[in-house]
């Protein structure tokens, strides 16, 4: 798979951390190991940070060589936890059954990794759910990524609906069948096809009844805002990683006051004068990127009764609430109050 194929599209770095953690359980030193894959200087420090897809390709291919593990994905993906996926899995934790599960998994599956995407049809008595590809020409991700996904699929839906024995009707990958599948069986405990048009598999209808034990209303409300905002700058893949990272480092900052300019650029390892000219290039300014990113959250937390506007105006970053109250009314012509009181009915 070429770098030109993959350099557009990107993984959250709470999620490239399952294949470092992985490496580091192997008492390997993560530099020496990064430098022997040739992956030197990969920032890890900031957790909502963006790694290039194809660092992370990379990255996969040659651990599983190294460490002479075939079946590196679906290893991988049995350590999977919420954290992994950072906003968007505290989004899917909350969630009350398993038909909003899939719908904010389909949603917002990209704030993750954004090389492929999730589809869902219903056939029979049975959901199929499909893991596409976003690359160029439909390339097809490869038996790791496959791999991966499928495993991590699995093993969070277990974990949500806190059931061990819930499995797939069946699990199709494009790749080839290895000579030893019992990794696979062991995992899935369900028939699995190799060398099939789809990376996919069938869900009996009736599971997407099934309530999550972790349900939360007031919180998917403000991770689904939160989500919504960052999938909407995520766009379709195309968006350069320092304007993702900024987003992150100012959201981030709101938690000890305004964001400054310097301090988002260097978290960024831009200059400001850079920084400047790349929101230039694309029409906006630093004050219009912060004020756009609060007015998202502001009325995330407003519609969060649990909420009340002091800690809001205090989780944006303002000095004071008289401030975040004239901010509310410039953003939405009402007072905070006013718009709960509307949206809450």
């Amino acid at each position: 798979m070429s770098t030109g194929m993959t350099m557009q599209f990107s993984v959250a770095v709470h999620f490239f951390k399952l294949v470092t953690d992985y490496i580091q359980s192997k008492d390997v030193d993560i530099v020496d190991f990064m430098h022997k894959a040739g992956l030197d200087g990969i920032a890890l420090q900031e957790p909502n940070d963006r790694i290039p897809f194809n660092t992370f390709f990379r990255l996969c291919e040659f651990t599983a060589s190294y460490f002479n593990e075939p079946d590196l994905g679906l290893k991988l993906g049995q350590s999977i936890r919420p954290g992994h996926l950072g906003s968007h899995g505290f989004a899917l934790m909350s969630c009350s059954d398993v038909t909003e599960l899939i719908q904010q998994h389909i949603r917002y599956s990209a704030l993750t990794i954004d090389a492929l995407h999730i589809e869902v049809e219903k056939k029979g008595n049975e959901y199929i759910r499909y893991c596409k590809s976003n690359l160029p020409n439909q390339t097809q991700l490869g038996k790791i990524q496959e791999q991966l996904n499928m495993s991590t699929t699995v093993t969070l839906s277990r974990w949500f609906v806190n059931r061990l024995d819930l499995n797939p009707q069946w699990i199709s990958f494009q790749h080839e069948k290895p000579e030893n599948i019992e990794e696979y069986q062991k995992l899935f405990n369900c028939p699995i096809l190799f060398s099939q048009p789809d990376t996919a598999m069938g869900i009996n209808a009736e599971l997407f009844n099934l309530a999550l034990p972790g349900a939360n209303p007031q919180l998917k409300r403000i991770m689904d805002d939160l989500c919504a905002q960052l999938i909407k700058k995520l766009g379709n893949s195309l968006e350069p990683a320092w304007l993702a990272q900024a987003r992150q480092a100012i959201i981030q900052s709101f938690q000890v006051g305004l964001p400054e300019i310097e301090l988002i650029a260097q978290k960024i390892h831009l200059t400001e004068e850079e920084f400047k000219t790349l929101l230039s290039e694309r029409e906006m300014s630093f004050r219009g990127f912060v004020d756009e990113l609060r007015q998202a959250l502001a009325l995330g937390y407003v519609r969060d009764p649990a909420l009340n506007l002091v800690d809001i105006s205090y989780l944006l970053g303002f000095s004071e609430q008289s401030a975040f109250q004239r901010a509310f009314k410039r953003w939405t012509a009402m007072t905070p109050g006013e718009y709960r009181r509307n949206k809450n009915g």
